[in-house]
């Protein structure tokens, strides 16, 4: 079995300082040499605004200043990996939950990704808001990242007077009512959310789930390299989340991140590099440590990792 030792976590955290922001660092240092989660906390709360929201290009392909639900979404991703409690942690989750309460759209039962602002900085041109829409293009899909919000306010119901219960339903009911599925990113989304709902919920949304993910995976290990397409890893992120995901197929794409990881130290986009020009080109190498960072903990979830 291949697998990465101590020294290939030090060679990584280099590339690490090198092409990373100081939150990716702070995460590794949380993730891997036991270092303070409050941290992580520090440096995340240089993205929170005063509304409670995050913004300032967390997300790295938009760099809006101002809050979105999206940017929060990825903060939740961040901050439900940190397991421990502190004052500033609750605070900082206290405030998200109030933005999100305040850009919640009753019609949608839902969010909107982003607001149209986000035309006024430099994005990617699938964050494009149009106007006449109403949205971006990744707002056709309802539960990218309404799915996902909805788990996180689930896992911190205190904080929210929204009625989670019925939005969980709706969550449900629009999975369970798709006949086809054409984002792997939406499926991410409810992934997030089955993680934190409780088994009886969880398992009402399994099935299609894994349909989903059977439909969506590509198995093809050349296009893993060179193609933006769903991996199995992408959604079989630990030994208890395959999703129906065959195990020999799991463990060749385990072997392919460790043998690149042991080459190159970083794991690099496989989407085009040409529209990270002028003010956008930090986001290519702030990709770089982020997808770096999730495969690491994805082999860790695994066994691959052996310190």
């Amino acid at each position: 079995m291949l697998v990465l030792r101590k020294e290939d976590l030090w060679k990584i955290k280099y590339f690490m300082q090198d092409y990373g922001r100081d939150l990716e660092e702070k995460l590794f240092s949380y993730l891997y040499e036991d270092d303070s989660g409050e941290k992580v906390i520090e440096e995340l709360s240089r993205y929170q605004n005063e509304d409670g929201g995050f913004g300032n290009a967390l997300e790295p392909d938009f760099r809006l200043p101002y809050s979105s639900p999206m940017a929060t979404s990825v903060a939740f991703q961040i901050i439900t990996k940190l397991g421990y409690d502190s004052t500033a942690k609750r605070e900082m989750i206290s405030r998200a939950v109030e933005y999100l309460e305040k850009t919640f759209i009753p019609g949608r039962m839902g969010w909107l990704s982003v607001p149209e602002s986000v035309n006024d900085f430099p994005h990617a041109p699938w964050w494009h808001f149009d106007s006449e829409k109403g949205m971006s293009s990744i707002d056709i899909n309802w539960g990218n990242p309404t799915a996902e919000i909805i788990g996180y306010l689930h896992r911190y119901r205190e904080y929210t007077s929204l009625n989670v219960d019925a939005l969980i339903e709706k969550a449900i009911e629009y999975l369970n009512g798709m006949k086809e599925f054409g984002s792997f990113h939406e499926i991410f989304c409810f992934e997030r959310l089955h993680h934190q709902l409780d088994m009886e919920r969880a398992g009402r949304l399994e099935d299609k789930i894994v349909q989903a993910v059977n439909s969506l995976t590509c198995c093809d290990e050349d296009e893993w390299k060179s193609e933006y397409t769903a991996r199995p890893l992408d959604f079989a992120t630990g030994p208890d989340r395959t999703f129906g995901i065959d195990g020999a197929l799991i463990e060749k794409n385990l072997d392919c991140y460790v043998q690149t990881l042991q080459s190159n130290g970083r794991i690099k986009p496989t989407w085009s590099k040409s529209i990270y020009d002028g003010d956008l080109a930090p986001a290519w190498d702030e990709w770089v440590a982020i997808l770096t960072l999730r495969v690491l903990e994805t082999l860790k979830n695994f066994g691959r990792i052996v310190l």
